[in-house]
């Protein structure tokens, strides 16, 4: 049974409006509550505040399809042989009329709504001053993070920006602002939230609402982004120096449902079966709408009723199978099988040798791995259970930002700002000690080797398939894409018994050869692909979105 926890109700009484705007359905919905019969109370405000959150779990955020797709354009995943919207956007084939593309900006700008139809009715009721702005604060750290999702996602941060609730139709026409505005804009709403929210709350049934580490957090995310190392090194370094958090002593305790708003968590999603299962699949509006995510059995293997639909790449199960455990640290003393994988490695994929873990109460070895796949994620997935709900639901919730995302980011500033790369070193030893593999020794690195250390290891092994885009946002921000692409175009692989190796041309068939991203090694370029354009369908109902 799920207990304190922030359940993130559905609000039908409020009208969901996004960007777009439809005249031809100009019709009376007498469902509808009309406004001047909401937003007069307390209890109003407050409901309208739960769905600003559930925003959240829309599927072009993080409760379905854009955070199960958005991997496969980077380095970390690869899709199944017959999903076109995946196969697509691993090639870099994605254009505005692409789904992730419209569900991605649509979400948002629900999520941008709601919020500003919470701050517009702050001051037309009685609240008092604490109450007022403790909401205020909520809304605005909410609004901030879809316009960071819109900043960071389309058209070179130059987005649509909306900052009260439209009037009229015409309302919704606008121009992209430049980007700039939109940092600034970001940038006040998380500082109003980083100076108002409290750093915990009182109440365990508030745990999911927004706090101020999730605005600190965010404020360093924004500005390292932006490669303002000074600025985000002091967000991070306040967050370190809070000890409001810490490391989970088991790595697995952040991926499953038993665990969440544990003491590493910064900010998570809520997700549910349990209080509204709805028909199936991820959170929707209305009275049909789950508080779930679709998640896990997008992701399951067949024998967990899965679809398999996106599968870590190549190149990461050949990562995950080299971070070896370390005997001599006694995390590992319950590891009795012959693989050699880190505990990391175990409760993030499943891959055929891994005899320390099981996957939806079998062995790993047993799953099928059909169609040249490799292994199959573990994260975020009940893979304890016998297989994936058939709704094709799922309660784990997302966990947004983690303490080890902001330690890495922290020690990717103390060398991006000159500082001593033993204390980077440090950080990082700290997750590798939780994750049970061999530490790192500071006389085999410099500064320069513990950079590419957390580019090419840490950061993918720890916050693989985690967040919102995270490692498109790595990769953008260190201009790394092409490089990284390139590398591993030219990589090839081989299965042999269902295990993964590199391909060794002495040794094994030249027709069994496996590649990946060739194709976007080749179609790459920063200016058309960093970025997602503005959707076809803002393109087609904004008349005045060129102008």
């Amino acid at each position: 049974m799920k207990r304190n926890k922030l359940y993130l109700v559905l609000i039908t009484s409020i009208a969901l409006l996004c960007s777009c705007s439809y005249d031809q359905l100009n019709i009376e919905n007498p469902n509808n509550l009309p406004l001047n019969n909401f937003w007069n109370s307390e209890e109003d405000i407050q409901k309208g505040l739960i769905a600003t959150y559930a925003a959240l779990q829309l599927d072009g955020l993080l409760g379905g399809a854009s955070s199960t797709q958005h991997p496969v354009r980077s380095d970390i995943g690869r899709p199944n042989n017959w999903n076109a919207n995946a196969q697509g956007l691993s090639r870099l084939a994605f254009n505005e009329n692409s789904d992730i593309v419209k569900k991605r900006w649509r979400d948002c700008y629900i999520g941008v709504f709601r919020a500003n139809q919470v701050i517009a009715n702050l001051y037309t009721i009685d609240l008092s001053e604490q109450t007022r702005t403790q909401i205020e604060a909520e809304a605005k750290f909410l609004r901030g993070f879809f316009y960071y999702s819109l900043y960071r996602g389309y058209n070179g941060g130059s987005v649509i920006i909306h900052t009260t609730p439209p009037q009229s139709s015409e309302d919704f026409y606008k121009s992209p602002s430049p980007a700039s505005e939109v940092f600034n804009l970001i940038k006040s709403d998380l500082e109003f939230a980083y100076t108002n929210l409290p750093q915990q709350y009182e109440n365990s049934q508030d745990l999911g609402r927004a706090t101020w580490g999730a605005a600190t957090a965010m404020l360093g995310k924004l500005h390292i982004n932006a490669r303002d190392y000074d600025l985000a090194k002091m967000k991070f370094k306040e967050i370190l120096e809070s000890n409001l958090y810490s490391l989970t002593a088991n790595i697995g305790d952040n991926f499953d449902e038993e665990h969440e708003m544990n003491s590493e968590s910064i900010f998570e999603v809520a997700f549910s079966t349990e209080f509204s299962q709805g028909t199936s699949g991820s959170a929707a509006d209305g009275p049909l709408g789950s508080e779930a995510t679709s998640r896990a059995r997008t992701l399951a293997p067949d024998e967990g009723g899965g679809y398999r639909t996106i599968m870590p790449s190549y190149h990461m199960t050949m990562l995950f199978k080299k971070d070896t455990m370390d005997i001599t640290n006694p995390i590992n003393s319950n590891r009795t099988g012959a693989a050699n994988y880190s505990i990391r490695t175990s409760m993030s994929i499943a891959i055929a040798d891994d005899d320390n873990t099981t996957i939806y109460q079998i062995p790993s070895e047993s799953l099928r791995y059909n169609n040249n796949e490799a292994s199959y994620l573990k994260k975020f997935q009940n893979w304890t259970l016998l297989r994936e709900s058939d709704q094709s639901i799922s309660g784990i919730n997302e966990r947004v930002i983690r303490l080890a995302d902001v330690m890495l980011l922290y020690a990717e500033c103390i060398l991006q700002t000159g500082g001593a790369y033993t204390e980077a070193l440090d950080l990082i030893n700290e997750i590798r000690y939780r994750a049970g593999v061999v530490l790192l020794e500071p006389v085999d690195y410099d500064n320069s080797s513990t950079m590419e250390h957390i580019m090419w290891v840490e950061r993918p092994l720890e916050l693989m398939f985690e967040g919102l885009d995270t490692r498109w946002e790595d990769l953008t921000r260190w201009d790394k894409v092409q490089e990284q692409y390139d590398r591993l175009a030219l990589k090839s692989y081989v299965l042999v018994s269902k295990n993964l190796y590199e391909f060794d041309p002495a040794i094994h068939n030249e027709d069994r050869k496996l590649i990946e991203f060739e194709s976007a090694a080749t179609s790459y370029q920063s200016a058309i692909h960093n970025y997602f354009p503005i959707p076809s369908t803002e393109q087609n109902s904004n008349p005045d979105l060129f102008n």
